[in-house]
């Protein structure tokens, strides 16, 4: 077994470096040196600087939940299809992934309006959002978590080639891991409180978990790339070096940056 120092050197030899930034105003220079970024798939800096470099630049598309902010939200609402307003992020609300008109929007439309806009790929986020609606109420709500398997496997079908990142849904990575390329591992070693509106350390067990789930997820597909997700203050660099150290000597990818995702964090060096 690797020691800590081993892993992270080992970690460091190669690093894969990536961002993920929700804002419109960086530079173009601020995502040099990443192989990839994620960007919200509306709102976002030029695109083509970070092809040129041979990156690749994913849109985020939201699977589990709808925005008020986003241009379809409207008609999601007047089909019936929201659920609930998502307490942490107002706003945001949970659509019921196993009514065919969704998938059927996500596949044919929001999917296919990302590429269009010069994207590569897609990172889809809330899928555990379903889950959690399944588990709360299993009578109410069952078969959404086979519905967001089906959905994640649909896209993968419609576009053989694309690169896709699946944030989290662990519950469903047997089922899902080989019609993605990569996972993301959203507060692996960190936390945020949403209380107290700040980072802290994620307690150890959580940690510990979620190393398990995925450590097993690509023990069964190799091939299968491991982002994290990291929040932390900015002007703490000391920690945040700590942050990318853990994560690497993981075999992880890591990323530090803001809870809002609107500023580009460089690494500290």
């Amino acid at each position: 077994m690797l020691t800590f120092l081993q892993g992270l050197l080992r970690a460091n030899e190669d690093p894969f470096r990536w961002a993920v930034y929700y804002g419109a105003d960086a530079p173009d220079d601020a995502f040099a040196g990443y192989r990839l970024v994620v960007f919200d798939s509306d709102r976002h800096p030029d695109i083509e600087p970070v092809v040129a470099r041979r990156g690749q630049a994913l849109g985020y598309l939201s699977i589990g939940e709808v925005h008020r902010t986003r241009s379809y939200f409207t008609e999601v609402e007047r089909e019936g299809l929201l659920v609930y307003e998502n307490p942490n992020w107002p706003g945001a609300f949970a659509v019921d992934v196993r009514d065919p008109r969704w998938r059927r929007r996500v596949v044919d439309e929001l999917v296919p309006s990302i590429l269009a806009r010069g994207f590569q790929g897609v990172f889809l986020d809330t899928a555990d959002t379903a889950i959690d609606l399944e588990r709360r109420d299993r009578t109410k709500f069952a078969g959404s978590t086979l519905a967001t398997i089906e959905l994640v496997k649909a896209i993968r079908n419609r576009n053989p080639g694309m690169p896709i990142i699946l944030n989290r849904g662990y519950e469903i990575l047997p089922a899902v891991e080989t019609a993605i390329d990569m996972v993301l591992a959203e507060s692996l070693v960190t936390d945020w409180d949403f209380q107290g509106k700040a980072p802290r350390m994620a307690p150890p067990g959580l940690h510990a978990s979620q190393v398990e789930l995925l450590s097993a997820a690509r023990k069964r597909r190799p091939a299968l790339r491991v982002l994290a997700l990291e929040y932390w203050t900015p002007e703490d660099t000391a920690t945040i070096r700590s942050i990318y150290g853990k994560v690497r000597a993981l075999g992880f990818a890591p990323y530090v940056a803001t809870v809002a995702l609107d500023r580009v964090v460089p690494e500290p060096q």
